[in-house]
């Protein structure tokens, strides 16, 4: 799919970037003082499409993928080359689906990666399991319940194929924990390539939902 790469600012305040990553924006001002982003992220854009119409259970799992041009104020002292800059397209996807087929969707992301980066001669890299503090969940989307299956969906497709990874305690951000993997360079650092991410917050903050089988409207996962 494609989508626009400006929005209104409508959007950005419902996903919650304009409250929570608003220094990090390009935000355009209108002669009408309407304000518009240049979109940081593709998430917006591919939930208002799955909403165009309504889904049921027999439908899911849907899978959006855009190679999308997205656009970040990064701090000048922040940028690196190729590495970190203020606009770059990205491969990126989102999966809509139920509690149940969360697991053999997440197996299937990081079956994906893997089998992109060594195709293209990285064939070795770190993971990291970003998971949420369960001393202070008030600064997380969802129930500790939602959490601890999220978690351990993503934890299975790690050990699954008995690569070391680091958990890291907290670094999960608001809306979800994530796998990431990092490509090493030639003097050791890590760089984020891939990341295969779950997200509370937004089916919530847009209401995304599909019909399940008993006839009841579910948030998608």
């Amino acid at each position: 799919i494609m989508t626009p790469h400006i929005a209104k600012c409508d959007l950005w305040k419902t996903s919650g970037h304009y409250d929570f990553y608003r220094e990090n924006m390009f935000i355009i001002k209108a002669e009408d003082d309407q304000e518009f982003v240049l979109k940081p992220m593709n998430c917006p854009g591919h939930i208002l499409i799955y909403k165009s119409e309504l889904h049921s259970y027999r439908d899911l799992p849907i899978r959006y993928a855009e190679l999308g041009t997205v656009y970040r104020n990064e701090r000048s002292g922040t940028l690196h080359g190729l590495l970190r800059v203020r606009g770059f397209t990205q491969d990126d996807a989102h999966i809509f689906c139920t509690p149940e087929q969360l697991d053999a969707e997440v197996d299937a992301c990081f079956d994906m990666a893997d089998h992109i980066l060594t195709t293209f001669g990285f064939r070795e890299y770190k993971v990291e399991l970003s998971v949420h503090d369960p001393n202070n969940m008030d600064k997380y989307a969802g129930s500790e319940e939602e959490w601890e299956m999220a978690e351990s969906s993503l934890l299975k497709a790690i050990e699954k194929r008995g690569i070391s990874y680091k958990k890291m305690p907290g670094e999960a951000v608001f809306y979800g924990p994530k796998i990431d993997l990092k490509l090493i360079d030639a003097i050791g650092r890590g760089w984020q390539a891939t990341t295969i991410q779950f997200d509370f917050n937004l089916p919530r903050r847009f209401d995304v939902t599909y019909v399940s089988r008993e006839g009841n409207r579910e948030y998608v996962y």
